[in-house]
Protein backbone atom coordinates (compact mmCIF):
# COMPACT_ATOMS: atom_id res chain seq x y z
CA UNK A 1 0.00 0.00 0.00
CA UNK A 2 1.49 3.29 -1.14
CA UNK A 3 -0.19 5.54 1.44
CA UNK A 4 1.26 3.81 4.55
CA UNK A 5 4.68 3.62 2.87
CA UNK A 6 4.51 7.34 2.14
CA UNK A 7 3.55 8.01 5.76
CA UNK A 8 6.62 6.07 6.94
CA UNK A 9 8.88 7.94 4.52
CA UNK A 10 7.44 11.26 5.63
CA UNK A 11 7.91 10.44 9.32
CA UNK A 12 11.43 9.20 8.58
CA UNK A 13 12.23 12.63 7.11
CA UNK A 14 10.76 14.28 10.21
CA UNK A 15 13.00 12.10 12.39
CA UNK A 16 16.09 12.99 10.35
CA UNK A 17 15.26 16.70 10.60
CA UNK A 18 14.81 16.38 14.36
CA UNK A 19 18.18 14.67 14.64
CA UNK A 20 19.96 17.30 12.53
CA UNK A 21 18.33 20.19 14.38
CA UNK A 22 18.72 18.71 17.87
CA UNK A 23 22.04 20.41 18.64
CA UNK A 24 21.09 23.93 17.48
CA UNK A 25 17.72 23.65 19.23
CA UNK A 26 19.39 22.72 22.50
CA UNK A 27 21.91 25.52 21.99
CA UNK A 28 19.05 27.99 21.63
CA UNK A 29 17.42 26.48 24.71
CA UNK A 30 20.57 27.31 26.68
CA UNK A 31 20.07 31.01 25.90
CA UNK A 32 16.37 30.94 26.79
CA UNK A 33 16.53 29.17 30.12
CA UNK A 34 16.01 32.28 32.28
CA UNK A 35 12.99 33.28 30.21
CA UNK A 36 11.46 29.82 30.51
CA UNK A 37 12.13 29.70 34.26
CA UNK A 38 10.26 33.00 34.59
CA UNK A 39 7.38 31.58 32.55
CA UNK A 40 7.15 28.58 34.85
CA UNK A 41 6.71 30.86 37.85
CA UNK A 42 3.77 32.59 36.08
CA UNK A 43 1.82 29.43 35.25
CA UNK A 44 -1.60 29.03 36.84
CA UNK A 45 -2.52 25.89 38.75
CA UNK A 46 -5.55 24.10 37.26
CA UNK A 47 -8.15 22.51 39.51
CA UNK A 48 -9.59 19.03 39.12
CA UNK A 49 -13.15 18.60 37.93
CA UNK A 50 -15.58 17.33 40.52
CA UNK A 51 -16.69 13.75 39.87
CA UNK A 52 -20.25 12.82 40.90
CA UNK A 53 -20.88 9.46 42.61
CA UNK A 54 -22.12 8.08 39.28
CA UNK A 55 -20.84 9.34 35.93
CA UNK A 56 -23.35 10.66 33.38
CA UNK A 57 -24.23 8.25 30.58
CA UNK A 58 -22.17 8.74 27.40
CA UNK A 59 -23.75 10.93 24.74
CA UNK A 60 -22.39 8.85 21.85
CA UNK A 61 -21.62 5.10 22.05
CA UNK A 62 -17.96 4.40 21.42
CA UNK A 63 -17.33 1.33 19.28
CA UNK A 64 -13.73 1.34 18.06
CA UNK A 65 -10.55 3.03 19.25
CA UNK A 66 -6.87 2.63 18.49
CA UNK A 67 -4.45 2.98 21.37
CA UNK A 68 -0.68 3.24 21.64
CA UNK A 69 1.51 2.92 24.73
CA UNK A 70 5.15 1.90 24.75
CA UNK A 71 6.22 1.13 28.31
CA UNK A 72 5.00 -0.57 31.46
CA UNK A 73 3.81 2.57 33.26
CA UNK A 74 1.89 3.73 30.19
CA UNK A 75 0.25 0.32 29.95
CA UNK A 76 -0.87 0.55 33.58
CA UNK A 77 -2.55 3.87 32.81
CA UNK A 78 -4.09 2.40 29.65
CA UNK A 79 -5.53 -0.55 31.61
CA UNK A 80 -7.34 1.73 34.05
CA UNK A 81 -8.63 3.95 31.26
CA UNK A 82 -9.97 0.96 29.33
CA UNK A 83 -11.62 -0.46 32.44
CA UNK A 84 -13.72 2.69 32.62
CA UNK A 85 -14.41 2.85 28.87
CA UNK A 86 -15.38 -0.83 28.64
CA UNK A 87 -17.79 -0.38 31.55
CA UNK A 88 -19.42 2.57 29.75
CA UNK A 89 -19.35 1.20 26.19
CA UNK A 90 -20.47 -2.41 25.99
CA UNK A 91 -19.30 -3.24 22.46
CA UNK A 92 -16.03 -1.31 22.45
CA UNK A 93 -13.14 -2.87 20.51
CA UNK A 94 -9.54 -1.74 21.00
CA UNK A 95 -6.43 -2.36 18.93
CA UNK A 96 -2.92 -0.93 18.78
CA UNK A 97 0.39 -1.10 20.63
CA UNK A 98 0.61 -2.25 24.24
CA UNK A 99 1.62 -5.30 26.21
CA UNK A 100 0.45 -8.50 27.86
CA UNK A 101 -1.83 -6.73 30.37
CA UNK A 102 -3.78 -5.00 27.63
CA UNK A 103 -3.94 -8.20 25.63
CA UNK A 104 -5.54 -9.91 28.63
CA UNK A 105 -8.24 -7.23 28.53
CA UNK A 106 -9.14 -8.24 25.00
CA UNK A 107 -7.17 -5.59 23.13
CA UNK A 108 -5.70 -6.66 19.79
CA UNK A 109 -2.02 -5.91 20.38
CA UNK A 110 -0.13 -5.52 17.09
CA UNK A 111 3.27 -5.38 18.76
CA UNK A 112 4.09 -5.68 22.50
CA UNK A 113 6.00 -2.40 22.76
CA UNK A 114 5.07 -1.99 26.43
CA UNK A 115 6.95 -5.18 27.30
CA UNK A 116 10.23 -4.20 25.59
CA UNK A 117 11.36 -1.55 28.15
CA UNK A 118 13.31 0.54 25.62
CA UNK A 119 14.98 3.61 27.15
CA UNK A 120 17.70 6.03 26.10
CA UNK A 121 19.27 6.94 22.76
CA UNK A 122 21.25 3.70 22.35
CA UNK A 123 18.25 1.47 23.07
CA UNK A 124 16.03 3.44 20.70
CA UNK A 125 18.67 3.49 17.93
CA UNK A 126 19.00 -0.29 18.13
CA UNK A 127 15.24 -0.68 17.71
CA UNK A 128 14.71 1.84 14.87
CA UNK A 129 13.64 -0.79 12.29
CA UNK A 130 11.01 -2.05 14.71
CA UNK A 131 9.75 1.47 15.42
CA UNK A 132 9.38 2.33 11.73
CA UNK A 133 7.66 -1.02 11.17
CA UNK A 134 5.27 0.04 13.92
CA UNK A 135 4.64 3.37 12.19
CA UNK A 136 3.85 1.49 8.97
CA UNK A 137 1.49 -0.90 10.77
CA UNK A 138 -0.36 2.00 12.37
CA UNK A 139 -0.65 3.89 9.06
CA UNK A 140 -2.02 0.79 7.35
CA UNK A 141 -4.46 -0.16 10.11
CA UNK A 142 -5.87 3.34 10.47
CA UNK A 143 -6.88 3.29 6.80
CA UNK A 144 -8.24 -0.26 6.70
CA UNK A 145 -9.96 -0.26 10.11
CA UNK A 146 -10.73 3.41 10.65
CA UNK A 147 -11.27 4.07 14.39
CA UNK A 148 -13.55 6.68 15.90
CA UNK A 149 -10.73 8.07 18.03
CA UNK A 150 -7.01 7.45 18.61
CA UNK A 151 -5.70 7.48 22.20
CA UNK A 152 -1.95 7.98 22.63
CA UNK A 153 -0.56 7.35 26.10
CA UNK A 154 2.78 8.87 27.10
CA UNK A 155 5.75 7.56 24.99
CA UNK A 156 6.17 10.77 22.95
CA UNK A 157 9.09 9.55 20.81
CA UNK A 158 6.84 7.18 18.86
CA UNK A 159 3.43 8.65 19.56
CA UNK A 160 4.16 12.03 17.97
CA UNK A 161 4.64 10.22 14.65
CA UNK A 162 1.35 8.36 15.13
CA UNK A 163 -0.34 11.64 16.07
CA UNK A 164 0.62 13.27 12.78
CA UNK A 165 -0.53 10.24 10.78
CA UNK A 166 -3.89 10.11 12.57
CA UNK A 167 -4.54 13.81 12.01
CA UNK A 168 -3.66 13.55 8.32
CA UNK A 169 -6.27 10.79 8.14
CA UNK A 170 -8.82 13.05 9.85
CA UNK A 171 -9.12 10.97 13.04
CA UNK A 172 -9.69 12.69 16.42
CA UNK A 173 -6.72 12.20 18.76
CA UNK A 174 -6.49 12.29 22.54
CA UNK A 175 -2.97 12.41 23.97
CA UNK A 176 -3.13 11.15 27.56
CA UNK A 177 -0.21 12.14 29.79
CA UNK A 178 1.08 15.03 27.72
CA UNK A 179 4.90 15.00 27.48
CA UNK A 180 6.92 17.20 29.82
CA UNK A 181 8.02 19.59 27.08
CA UNK A 182 8.01 22.49 29.53
CA UNK A 183 11.14 20.97 31.09
CA UNK A 184 13.41 20.18 28.16
CA UNK A 185 12.06 20.46 24.59
CA UNK A 186 9.46 23.22 24.16
CA UNK A 187 9.88 23.24 20.35
CA UNK A 188 8.16 19.84 20.16
CA UNK A 189 4.86 21.39 21.21
CA UNK A 190 4.15 22.03 17.52
CA UNK A 191 3.63 18.26 17.16
CA UNK A 192 1.41 17.75 20.17
CA UNK A 193 -0.83 20.76 19.71
CA UNK A 194 -2.19 18.88 16.70
CA UNK A 195 -4.04 16.65 19.18
CA UNK A 196 -7.72 17.42 19.66
CA UNK A 197 -7.22 17.07 23.41
CA UNK A 198 -4.06 16.90 25.51
CA UNK A 199 -4.67 15.40 28.94
CA UNK A 200 -2.18 16.70 31.51
CA UNK A 201 -1.37 15.11 34.86
CA UNK A 202 0.32 18.02 36.66
CA UNK A 203 -1.76 21.11 37.53
CA UNK A 204 0.47 23.73 35.87
CA UNK A 205 0.73 21.85 32.55
CA UNK A 206 -2.74 22.87 31.35
CA UNK A 207 -1.77 26.54 31.38
CA UNK A 208 1.64 25.87 29.79
CA UNK A 209 0.10 24.00 26.86
CA UNK A 210 -2.68 26.56 26.48
CA UNK A 211 -0.07 29.33 26.20
CA UNK A 212 1.55 27.32 23.40
CA UNK A 213 -1.63 26.93 21.38
CA UNK A 214 -2.78 23.48 22.50
CA UNK A 215 -6.16 22.32 23.81
CA UNK A 216 -5.25 20.88 27.20
CA UNK A 217 -7.17 19.50 30.16
CA UNK A 218 -5.86 18.66 33.62
CA UNK A 219 -7.25 15.28 34.74
CA UNK A 220 -5.03 14.52 37.75
CA UNK A 221 -2.15 12.13 38.21
CA UNK A 222 -2.80 8.40 37.50
CA UNK A 223 -0.80 7.65 40.61
CA UNK A 224 -3.81 8.60 42.72
CA UNK A 225 -5.79 5.73 41.21
CA UNK A 226 -2.87 3.32 41.67
CA UNK A 227 -2.63 4.09 45.37
CA UNK A 228 -6.37 3.76 45.85
CA UNK A 229 -6.35 0.34 44.16
CA UNK A 230 -3.27 -1.10 45.90
CA UNK A 231 -4.11 -4.26 47.86
CA UNK A 232 -0.76 -5.94 48.56
CA UNK A 233 0.47 -6.36 52.14
CA UNK A 234 3.93 -6.57 53.71
CA UNK A 235 5.08 -6.93 57.29
CA UNK A 236 8.58 -5.86 58.35
CA UNK A 237 10.64 -8.93 59.33
CA UNK A 238 11.86 -7.14 62.46
CA UNK A 239 11.21 -4.03 64.51
CA UNK A 240 13.02 -0.83 63.66
CA UNK A 241 12.83 2.39 61.72
CA UNK A 242 12.57 1.25 58.11
CA UNK A 243 14.06 3.23 55.24
CA UNK A 244 13.21 2.44 51.62
CA UNK A 245 15.90 2.37 48.94
CA UNK A 246 14.39 2.96 45.50
CA UNK A 247 17.10 2.98 42.81
CA UNK A 248 14.83 3.12 39.73
CA UNK A 249 13.09 0.65 37.49
CA UNK A 250 15.69 0.24 34.74
CA UNK A 251 19.10 -1.40 34.84
CA UNK A 252 20.96 1.76 33.87
CA UNK A 253 19.32 3.76 36.66
CA UNK A 254 20.08 1.00 39.14
CA UNK A 255 23.75 0.80 38.20
CA UNK A 256 24.15 4.56 38.44
CA UNK A 257 22.28 5.13 41.72
CA UNK A 258 22.12 2.04 43.94
CA UNK A 259 25.78 2.06 45.03
CA UNK A 260 25.43 5.72 46.03
CA UNK A 261 22.30 4.97 48.06
CA UNK A 262 23.94 2.01 49.77
CA UNK A 263 26.89 4.18 50.78
CA UNK A 264 24.45 6.72 52.24
CA UNK A 265 22.65 3.88 54.07
CA UNK A 266 25.93 2.78 55.64
CA UNK A 267 26.53 6.31 56.98
CA UNK A 268 22.96 6.65 58.23
CA UNK A 269 23.10 3.35 60.14
CA UNK A 270 26.37 4.39 61.76
CA UNK A 271 24.65 7.54 63.06
CA UNK A 272 21.29 5.93 63.76
CA UNK A 273 21.70 2.20 64.62
CA UNK A 274 17.94 1.61 64.87
CA UNK A 275 17.34 2.07 61.14
CA UNK A 276 16.69 -0.87 58.85
CA UNK A 277 16.69 -0.85 55.05
CA UNK A 278 14.37 -2.42 52.51
CA UNK A 279 14.40 -2.44 48.71
CA UNK A 280 10.97 -3.08 47.15
CA UNK A 281 10.79 -3.67 43.39
CA UNK A 282 8.12 -4.98 41.03
CA UNK A 283 10.23 -5.81 37.96
CA UNK A 284 11.46 -9.40 38.10
CA UNK A 285 14.03 -9.02 35.24
CA UNK A 286 16.17 -6.59 37.27
CA UNK A 287 16.35 -8.66 40.46
CA UNK A 288 19.53 -10.55 39.45
CA UNK A 289 21.30 -7.19 39.17
CA UNK A 290 19.79 -5.97 42.44
CA UNK A 291 20.84 -9.12 44.30
CA UNK A 292 24.36 -8.85 42.87
CA UNK A 293 24.76 -5.26 44.06
CA UNK A 294 23.19 -5.95 47.46
CA UNK A 295 25.58 -8.84 48.07
CA UNK A 296 28.52 -6.43 47.70
CA UNK A 297 27.00 -3.94 50.16
CA UNK A 298 28.39 -3.39 53.65
CA UNK A 299 24.90 -2.68 54.98
CA UNK A 300 22.10 -5.23 55.28
CA UNK A 301 19.17 -4.51 52.96
CA UNK A 302 15.99 -6.61 52.99
CA UNK A 303 14.85 -7.38 49.42
CA UNK A 304 11.10 -7.17 48.80
CA UNK A 305 10.29 -8.57 45.36
CA UNK A 306 6.74 -8.12 44.09
CA UNK A 307 6.02 -5.42 46.69
CA UNK A 308 6.02 -1.65 46.54
CA UNK A 309 3.23 0.43 48.06
CA UNK A 310 2.73 -1.95 51.01
CA UNK A 311 6.43 -1.69 51.85
CA UNK A 312 6.46 2.08 51.59
CA UNK A 313 3.55 2.38 54.00
CA UNK A 314 5.80 0.77 56.65
CA UNK A 315 8.70 3.18 56.06
CA UNK A 316 9.75 6.36 57.83
CA UNK A 317 11.87 7.70 54.99
CA UNK A 318 13.30 6.92 51.57
CA UNK A 319 15.95 7.65 48.98
CA UNK A 320 14.29 7.56 45.59
CA UNK A 321 15.46 8.06 42.03
CA UNK A 322 13.75 10.95 40.26
CA UNK A 323 10.64 9.83 38.41
CA UNK A 324 7.16 8.55 39.17
CA UNK A 325 8.39 6.68 42.26
CA UNK A 326 9.42 9.98 43.86
CA UNK A 327 5.83 11.20 43.60
CA UNK A 328 4.50 7.87 44.91
CA UNK A 329 6.65 8.25 48.00
CA UNK A 330 5.46 11.82 48.47
CA UNK A 331 1.82 10.81 47.96
CA UNK A 332 2.18 8.27 50.77
CA UNK A 333 3.52 11.11 52.95
CA UNK A 334 6.96 9.61 53.43
CA UNK A 335 9.84 12.07 53.88
CA UNK A 336 12.41 11.40 51.19
CA UNK A 337 15.38 12.59 49.18
CA UNK A 338 15.17 12.63 45.38
CA UNK A 339 18.37 11.31 43.81
CA UNK A 340 19.65 11.09 40.25
CA UNK A 341 23.34 10.48 39.71
CA UNK A 342 24.80 11.32 36.30
CA UNK A 343 28.08 9.56 35.49
CA UNK A 344 28.95 12.11 32.80
CA UNK A 345 30.18 15.50 33.97
CA UNK A 346 29.19 17.06 30.65
CA UNK A 347 25.76 15.40 30.74
CA UNK A 348 25.16 16.81 34.22
CA UNK A 349 26.24 20.29 33.10
CA UNK A 350 24.03 20.13 30.03
CA UNK A 351 21.00 18.97 32.01
CA UNK A 352 21.52 21.72 34.56
CA UNK A 353 21.60 24.40 31.87
CA UNK A 354 18.81 23.18 29.59
CA UNK A 355 16.09 22.01 31.98
CA UNK A 356 13.84 25.02 32.31
CA UNK A 357 12.17 24.31 35.65
CA UNK A 358 13.61 24.98 39.10
CA UNK A 359 13.09 21.41 40.35
CA UNK A 360 13.21 17.85 39.03
CA UNK A 361 10.96 16.02 41.49
CA UNK A 362 7.25 16.07 40.62
CA UNK A 363 6.28 16.81 44.22
CA UNK A 364 8.38 19.98 44.19
CA UNK A 365 7.03 21.01 40.80
CA UNK A 366 3.44 20.65 42.00
CA UNK A 367 4.13 22.44 45.28
CA UNK A 368 6.21 25.15 43.55
CA UNK A 369 8.77 24.86 46.33
CA UNK A 370 11.44 22.42 47.50
CA UNK A 371 9.41 20.32 49.94
CA UNK A 372 11.56 17.26 49.08
CA UNK A 373 15.38 17.65 49.01
CA UNK A 374 16.96 16.93 45.62
CA UNK A 375 20.45 15.65 44.86
CA UNK A 376 20.87 15.64 41.09
CA UNK A 377 24.06 15.64 39.04
CA UNK A 378 27.62 14.34 38.83
CA UNK A 379 29.85 13.33 41.74
CA UNK A 380 27.11 13.16 44.38
CA UNK A 381 28.28 12.71 47.97
CA UNK A 382 26.62 9.94 50.06
CA UNK A 383 27.08 12.14 53.14
CA UNK A 384 24.73 14.72 51.64
CA UNK A 385 22.08 12.08 51.00
CA UNK A 386 22.45 10.88 54.57
CA UNK A 387 22.22 14.38 56.06
CA UNK A 388 19.18 15.31 53.96
CA UNK A 389 17.22 12.30 55.15
CA UNK A 390 18.43 12.50 58.73
CA UNK A 391 17.00 16.03 59.03
CA UNK A 392 13.55 14.67 58.11
CA UNK A 393 13.58 11.79 60.57
CA UNK A 394 13.69 14.02 63.66
CA UNK A 395 11.71 17.05 64.77
CA UNK A 396 11.09 19.73 63.73
CA UNK A 397 12.06 18.61 60.22
CA UNK A 398 9.71 15.62 60.22
CA UNK A 399 6.58 17.62 61.09
CA UNK A 400 7.44 20.27 58.50
CA UNK A 401 7.93 17.63 55.82
CA UNK A 402 4.70 15.77 56.64
CA UNK A 403 2.65 18.98 56.61
CA UNK A 404 3.93 19.90 53.15
CA UNK A 405 3.25 16.40 51.81
CA UNK A 406 -0.29 16.38 53.21
CA UNK A 407 -1.09 19.62 51.37
CA UNK A 408 0.33 18.16 48.18
CA UNK A 409 -2.02 15.18 48.37
CA UNK A 410 -5.13 17.31 48.74
CA UNK A 411 -4.14 19.66 45.90
CA UNK A 412 -3.25 17.30 43.05
CA UNK A 413 -3.55 13.63 43.98
CA UNK A 414 -7.29 13.02 44.24
CA UNK A 415 -8.48 9.65 42.82
CA UNK A 416 -10.60 9.58 39.66
CA UNK A 417 -7.97 10.26 36.99
CA UNK A 418 -9.09 7.36 34.78
CA UNK A 419 -12.71 8.52 34.94
CA UNK A 420 -11.78 12.09 34.01
CA UNK A 421 -9.64 10.81 31.14
CA UNK A 422 -12.48 8.59 29.89
CA UNK A 423 -14.92 11.50 29.94
CA UNK A 424 -12.40 13.58 27.99
CA UNK A 425 -12.11 10.85 25.33
CA UNK A 426 -15.89 10.77 25.00
CA UNK A 427 -16.13 14.55 24.80
CA UNK A 428 -13.46 14.63 22.10
CA UNK A 429 -15.40 12.11 20.03
CA UNK A 430 -18.66 14.01 20.55
CA UNK A 431 -17.03 17.33 19.57
CA UNK A 432 -15.21 16.01 16.50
Amino acid sequence: MLAPAFDVFREFLYAICDLVLALPRHAIALTQRKKRLALFEELKQAELDFLPPSLPAPVTPLKKIMLSCGDASGENHAVRLLEVLHARHENLTVSGFGGACLEQMGMEVWKPLADLNVMGFKDVAAQLPMFFASVYRFAKEIRIHRPEVVVLIDYPGLNRHLLRIAKRAGIPVVDYIAPQLWAWAPWRVRNFRLADTLLTILPFEQDWYARHGATAKFVGHPLADSLAAATDTWQPPEEGEWIAILPGSRRREIRENLSLMLAAAEELQAKRPSVRFVLPHLRAPVWPLLHEMLEDSKVCVTPAPDHFHAVLRQCSGAWVVSGTASLEVAALQIPSVVVFHMPSRFGAWLAGHTISVPYVGAANLIARSCIVPERIGHGLDPSDLCADLLRQLDEPGRSESLAALEQLQSDALAPGTAQRAALAVEKTLHSA
